[in-house]
């Protein structure tokens, strides 16, 4: 997950904690606090939601990049709450997260058709 959002960063650095999470954010995106707890929340509440799905109702994950598609959803949806420039650059940025994770899971991909 945190590999998916560094590589749309540009970054291979992953934080390990929440403090190492606010510092990554300001380092990368130093003028989007106001979505740095944003896109926390909604990465956490993906990655829960995932959980419970698999735990509880017996559906497997088809890929570990579910849990960043799911919290994309929650970024997007979240995004109808701001107004303006604000709104735009957290649906742009939504976007950009859904493209990384599609540009990973390509690459991630085991090849097909080899024999």
């Amino acid at each position: 997950m945190w590999r998916t959002i560094g590589g749309m960063l540009g970054t291979d650095l992953c934080p390990n904690n929440i403090w190492q999470y606010f510092s990554w954010c300001y380092s990368f995106l130093p003028d989007g606090e106001i979505f740095y707890t944003f896109g926390l929340a909604a990465l956490c509440w993906a990655a829960w939601n995932c959980r419970n799905r698999t735990t509880f109702e017996f559906k497997k994950m088809r890929s570990p990049f579910d849990v960043i598609y799911v919290a994309c959803g929650f970024i997007t949806y979240w995004a109808g709450l701001l107004m303006g420039e604000d709104r735009e650059a957290m649906e742009r940025g939504a976007k950009m997260l859904r493209g990384n994770a599609a540009n990973m899971m390509r690459i991630c991909a085991a090849p097909g058709g080899v024999n």
